[in-house]
């Protein structure tokens, strides 16, 4: 299902929803009149699926269940639908995505450790194959930088980086895994706080430099491009478990998590 490229200029659609635990929902945070719109609730649907039965199942992420059931995790649902690089309605989807950011950081600090930014209804010049793939990581690159350009000397609060079900499905090393991670069932843009990105890189201001894996986010490692001892190791060990858990069947898991409750033409 496909909006008209002028459909989300007037009427932005959003909606956000806290991390929560089984039996303990904590319920969306409305920001629209458009919260009944069934591509939300199907994408975060997607979304649950991919953190819970890839990423936390197989312990790929030893911080996102403590985040999630803690309520650290803001998810947040745009239904623009964008167009190829150099169009009038991919410069609109990228002021979408910083618009989006913008409100999260007006969020508490200590309320969000992690945010997703989904977007299921994009075309599918940003949506589809690895040109969209790449597409899509141009999109996120261009709101980073308007967003680093709302913040002096470009200290914005949040690092992000892109996610994509169509990134290639390359195993060969742990830095090219990292990318097979980030084979999300939607395109989604994965803003960590800079502040722990900080404390993983430099360590704590006291000038101690010990790390300790059991608290970090990987979704923090997995945001980090440069490399780094600590996600050095962490990649070597996910690398080792995507191979030991069978990787045809991860990509089976993954294609039948992207295909759930999403209609036939998507």
């Amino acid at each position: 299902m496909v909006l008209p490229s002028d459909a989300f200029r007037p009427q932005r659609k959003i909606i956000s929803w806290a991390g929560f635990k089984p039996g303990k929902c904590r319920y969306a945070s409305v920001m629209s009149d458009n919260s009944d719109d069934p591509r939300i609730a199907a994408a975060l649907a997607r979304n649950d699926r991919y953190q819970r039965e890839f990423v936390e199942a197989f312990s790929l992420c030893p911080y996102s269940r403590r985040c999630r059931e803690t309520g650290k995790l803001q998810r947040t649902v745009l239904l623009d639908q964008g167009g190829g690089p150099g169009t009038q309605d991919f410069d609109a989807a990228a002021e979408a995505i910083v618009a989006a950011i913008a409100r999260l950081e007006k969020l508490p600090p200590d309320s969000i450790e992690v945010g997703l930014l989904v977007l299921p209804a994009l075309d599918p010049a940003l949506a589809s194959g690895l040109e969209g793939a790449r597409n899509f990581e141009q999109l996120v690159r261009v709101a980073r930088e308007r967003m680093q350009a709302g913040h002096a000397r470009g200290e914005a609060p949040f690092h992000c980086v892109a996610f994509h079900p169509h990134f290639p499905e390359d195993l060969a090393d742990e830095h090219r895994a990292v990318r097979f991670i980030r084979r999300s069932p939607d395109p989604t843009v994965q803003l960590v706080r800079a502040s722990l990105l900080s404390r993983l890189r430099h360590g704590d201001p006291s000038g101690a430099h010990y790390v300790d894996t059991a608290g970090l986010s990987a979704a923090e490692l997995m945001a980090v491009d440069a490399p780094v001892p600590v996600a050095a190791r962490i990649g070597q060990a996910n690398l080792c478990t995507l191979n030991q858990a069978n990787p045809d069947r991860l990509r089976e898991l993954l294609a039948e998590i992207r295909m759930h409750a999403r209609p036939p033409d998507r």
